[in-house]
């Protein structure tokens, strides 16, 4: 049997500078030449677009299928309706954009031909699940502040913060709230079940039976279930219907020492309102994303005591970013092999992030 031709786009740029092939492991290597025959497309930065889109349009001429490594289009330009069809044997395109890819392919004209796609960013779900459950551990025992007391020649002893006699620090039995049960969410509630939480989570999109099944409760009143959280955890992406979502009345109702975290995006909260309770010392925070980012100097986020202030790293990292390009190369495989994909773009979901796209 002849083996499908895949190619390999290769974007003009390199975020992480000369020496680190970004996305680029010999094992996604490994697994493409283990069923087809690899080619690779070298777009330039000194091409203009059209150049770049008539050299992927040649490739993909005879092209089985196309996986493009890194994160969105890589310079391929837009894939309409009339350069996927100077692609007869075209059957799978691997991508790695959060459901972006309404901005770079006529999705719907790829589906009616019969084109899967797929959508490998949740390969990255675990990765910011296993940070976020490090932020809460973190901000709940204070490790970041107490590592920096002892580096810098100090010493902390179990009596010398009595403002904190009152304050939670084990996540054993806590209430945790969830806002969004989406991809990492669904992987930070199975981490929790060995703290025997008592977990609950909003979200319109997921049945309440989806939830029940990963050991919570489905809540319908975000700021309700705010007032019973401990611990409130938000990893809801930005979206027309989510911007702003845990707004004034959703902080205020947070407990007197809750902890908050957020992973996903800072367009989500109403920031003004949550500096106001952390500059009262009213909450705790582990923050991994700010608006803008990097944050300013002198936003209170990169200096308030009661906040562990990370770099927008949950997701960030060489693991994660190879792993979502390494996700294509397999799905590729399991598709020419006839086995299902395990991350199928969801047209319904690019949908959703078109018109966040058009109102932004």
């Amino acid at each position: 049997m002849e083996r499908p031709r895949i190619i390999v786009v290769h974007g003009p740029g390199r975020r992480f500078g000369p020496r680190i092939e970004q996305f680029w492991t010999t094992r996604a290597a490994e697994v493409l030449d283990s069923f087809a025959e690899r080619v690779e497309v070298h777009l330039q930065a000194e091409q203009t677009p059209d150049q770049r889109a008539a050299q992927v349009d040649a490739a993909l001429a005879d092209a089985d299928g196309m996986v493009l490594r890194g994160w969105g289009p890589q310079g391929i330009g837009y894939l309409s309706a009339e350069r996927i069809a100077r692609a007869p044997r075209l059957r799978y395109i691997g991508s790695t954009c959060h459901y972006a890819q309404a901005t770079f392919i006529d999705v719907e004209a790829a589906i009616a031909r019969g084109i899967a796609i797929s959508e490998t960013a949740p390969v990255m779900s675990p990765f910011v699940a296993e940070y976020e459950l490090a932020l809460v551990l973190g901000t709940l025992r204070n490790l970041p502040q107490e590592h920096a007391t002892v580096g810098a020649n100090g010493w902390v002893r179990w009596g010398d913060h009595p403002e904190l006699a009152e304050v939670p620090e084990r996540l054993q039995g806590r209430r945790v709230g969830l806002a969004g049960f989406g991809e990492i969410h669904r992987h930070l509630a199975r981490m929790l079940g060995p703290f025997d939480t008592d977990l609950e989570a909003f979200d319109p999109y997921i049945p309440a039976e989806r939830i029940a099944a990963a050991g919570g409760r489905k809540v319908t009143d975000l700021v309700a279930m705010a007032a019973r959280s401990e611990v409130f955890c938000v990893a809801i992406p930005p979206t027309p219907e989510t911007i702003g979502i845990i707004s004034r009345d959703v902080i205020m109702a947070l407990p007197r020492n809750a902890v908050f975290v957020l992973v996903s995006r800072m367009a989500v909260v109403e920031q003004p309102a949550l500096l106001e309770r952390l500059t009262a010392g009213e909450l705790r925070a582990g923050i991994d994303v700010y608006s803008p980012e990097p944050p300013p100097a002198d936003d209170p986020m990169r200096t308030l005591p009661n906040v562990v202030h990370t770099p927008h790293r949950a997701g960030g990292t060489y693991g994660a970013h190879l792993g979502v390009f390494l996700g294509q190369c397999h799905e590729a495989r399991r598709l020419f092999a006839g086995e299902p994909l395990r991350y199928p773009l969801r047209p319904e979901m690019v949908a959703i992030f078109a018109k966040a796209g058009s109102a932004r």
